[in-house]
């Protein structure tokens, strides 16, 4: 018996279930179709783009044709792993633009703005350059700079 089941341990699964689980009196169970994330290619950053996809460890999934691409369809990997994407997506961590989320709340969507999502993004974050107006410190997704960035990465 479980008083919650939260199918899939991407990141926002397993957030979601250290959250839930950290009641004592809550039973959590946490689904995931994938294997550990214990995959070679997972952990050696030069293998990203060398077979991770289409493999074992990616569900496979294409999108529909894109009219606006002459038709194609776009490859579209998502992890079939425990950390579910989060495992297999070279160790990026990226929000989605502040006008997105603005737009999503003109549209009508209530609670997406982005001064409402903010706080959740920082909750979840642990920046270790600190705790700024923007980016959050003890949360469960560690995010660091690069140690070595390319200077054609920098602006």
């Amino acid at each position: 018996m479980a008083d919650y089941v939260i199918i899939g341990a991407g990141a926002a699964g397993c957030v979601l279930a250290n959250r839930l689980s950290a009641d004592p009196s809550v039973k959590v169970l946490l689904l995931e179709a994938g294997q550990r994330d214990s995959h070679f290619k997972i952990h050696i950053p030069a293998t990203y783009g060398a077979g991770l996809f289409k493999s074992a460890i990616d569900w496979n999934y294409n999108t529909v044709r894109q009219p606006n691409m002459d038709n194609r369809q776009l490859f579209w990997p998502r992890g079939k792993v425990l950390g579910g994407s989060t495992s297999i997506n070279a160790m990026i961590y990226i929000r989605g633009n502040r006008w997105d989320y603005d737009h999503w709340r003109e549209l009508g969507n209530l609670g997406w703005a982005y001064s409402d999502v903010l706080p959740y993004f920082k909750k979840s974050e642990h920046q270790e350059r600190g705790e700024d107006a923007w980016h959050g410190v003890g949360g469960e997704w560690n995010v660091a700079d690069l140690i070595s960035p390319n200077p054609l990465t920098q602006t």
